[in-house]
């Protein structure tokens, strides 16, 4: 089962709970597989950050590393005092990626991430609600489950790739 799937599988819970019956046992294994897979598709994303998080922190030494070889090349004469059209195209173009904006896919993938945590989190709910058949619990976690949903169709699911533009 691909992951997408298991989205959609959730989705579809989602919009319309009482389509699902809970005497299928065939049906409530299908959920525990959907369950399986979107739980390891979080567990996926939660790596994804990590290595998003060391990225950043790598580009950031990265960034002061540029900022100290910019400082050098600038501190070296000009070329209309004898120093060289190389060293001062470098320090210019170093001075160019400082002061340009880093990065914004991580933000956007962040509230994704924040997103698909909380539908997770809502239908596993769900399925222990309506395992234990209390009405009242059944029904907040079909409202949560919803604003789970809302709230993840309201996440950006897709960001700009580079700069930042103004």
């Amino acid at each position: 089962m691909l992951y997408a799937t298991a989205a959609q599988v959730l989705l579809a819970l989602a919009a319309n709970p009482d389509g699902i019956s809970q005497d299928n046992a065939v049906l409530e294994g299908s959920m525990r597989r959907v369950f399986r897979f979107a739980a390891e598709a979080c567990e996926r994303v939660d790596q994804a950050e990590s290595d998003r998080e060391a990225a950043l922190l790598y580009m950031s030494e990265l960034r002061c590393l540029l900022d100290q070889a910019a400082a050098v090349l600038e501190a070296q004469p000009l070329p209309m005092e004898g120093g060289t059209w190389d060293s001062y195209m470098l320090a210019h173009k170093a001075r160019t990626l400082l002061e340009s904006e880093p990065l914004t896919a991580g933000h956007a993938l962040r509230g994704e991430l924040h997103a698909t945590r909380a539908v997770a989190r809502a239908a596993t709910a769900l399925v222990a609600a309506r395992q234990e058949g209390s009405p009242d619990r059944i029904r907040i976690c079909e409202e949560a489950l919803q604003q789970a949903v809302a709230g993840f169709k309201a996440a950006p699911n897709s960001a700009p790739i580079g700069p930042a533009s103004a």
